[in-house]
């Protein structure tokens, strides 16, 4: 993003504001000294296009614990790393370096006696779900079934949270007219416009909540359970241009 303000006034409007929760999506170190001694709790990313050199040297992984993590704990109160955004679905080609980026990561915060206050995932796109809709019998898309195993495997065996950018937008334009655009938006609904799972008898008042439901089914499906899910993404465009009718500012 262009023209940010300095980390500093960004710092005084989270605390304005009482934001708790703030994600970087890199490891900037001017808004980690910023956040410091402010209690916030921060989640610190690595890019995508560090990912490959972290998820192949576990010197390297440690090199960036070191600089990015420890170096500014426990006066900046960092919780989580998110190792890459959306790499099966983006960057399909590193696919197979997410988990052992995600393995070299814990194995630097276990030596650097950080694994308990900090926490190591991977934020997914809803793609990762093949049909999201029924929630009851959503399924993750086959072609990841191996990493998505070991990377579920991962996190139930270092009590981590499954990152979802949950993103009613691309729901709502992706099924193509099939709901209402008041169900993407929290909106309520007419009676005649409930949405319901048919396996379940749930009904379902929001988008947002719909694909929640169906990823924590997802991870069901693969027999693993006890995996919180964690938004790490969430919003609405507002500038779409003619064949994007429902960006707008009203609705973002």
């Amino acid at each position: 993003m262009s023209n940010m303000p300095p980390a500093t006034n960004i710092v005084s409007i989270l605390k304005a504001k009482k934001i708790q929760h703030v994600r970087l999506l890199d490891s900037d170190h001017q808004m980690l000294t910023a956040l410091a001694n402010t209690g916030i709790e921060v989640m610190v990313g690595v890019p995508n296009d560090q990912l490959l050199r972290v998820g192949q040297s576990r010197s390297t992984a440690a090199d960036w614990i070191n600089k990015n993590v420890a170096a500014y704990i426990p006066a900046t109160n960092i919780t989580y790393i998110a190792v890459g955004n959306e790499v099966l679905t983006t960057i399909p080609n590193a696919a197979l370096v997410l988990v052992p980026a995600l393995q070299f990561l814990q194995s630097a915060l276990l030596a650097a006696n950080l694994n308990t206050q900090v926490k190591i995932s991977s934020p997914h796109s809803m793609d990762v779900i093949s049909k999201a809709f029924p929630p009851s019998a959503a399924t993750f898309n086959s072609t990841w079934s191996s990493i998505m195993s070991q990377y579920l495997q991962f996190l139930k065996n270092t009590g981590s949270s499954f990152m979802l950018n949950a993103q009613p937008y691309y729901g709502y334009v992706g099924g193509q007219g099939v709901f209402p655009l008041e169900y993407a938006l929290f909106r309520s609904l007419n009676p005649n416009s409930q949405i319901s799972d048919p396996n379940t008898n749930l009904f379902y008042t929001n988008m947002f909540d719909a694909i929640i439901d169906a990823t924590y089914n997802s991870i069901q499906a693969m027999n693993f359970t006890g995996i919180p899910v964690l938004v790490t993404a969430s919003g609405w465009p507002w500038r779409g241009g003619p064949s994007e009718k429902a960006a707008t500012v009203d609705n973002a």
